[in-house]
């Protein structure tokens, strides 16, 4: 693989750093869960706390990967998109991402 051309412009860079970010954030997320997984199986906890112990990492987990999926996102539209413009009429709603 060849590598990338430098980015000539502040604006391409910025698309490059989000994207590196949004790549971490999503590699981040993967390994906690797995973690998070790895845990629970081989934990060793008794059995009475069990349920309490399943049912707090899933809510964590859970809250988690919203949280990532948010950040990432949020990164991929403030980066390469630049912003939303956001109208509403009577005949309906409308969401536009401009880039310039």
């Amino acid at each position: 693989m060849k590598p990338l051309p430098p980015p000539l412009s502040f604006a391409e860079g910025q698309r490059y750093i989000y994207g590196l970010l949004a790549s971490a954030g999503g590699m981040f997320c993967g390994a906690a869960a797995g973690f998070m997984v790895a845990l629970l199986m081989w934990g060793g906890w008794s059995p009475a706390q069990e349920h309490r112990i399943v049912t707090i990492f899933g809510w964590s987990l859970g809250g988690f990967i919203v949280a990532m999926i948010v950040v990432i996102i949020g990164l991929l539209a403030g980066g390469p998109v630049g912003r939303f413009k956001v109208a509403a009429s009577k005949d309906g709603a409308s969401i536009e991402a401009d880039c310039k």
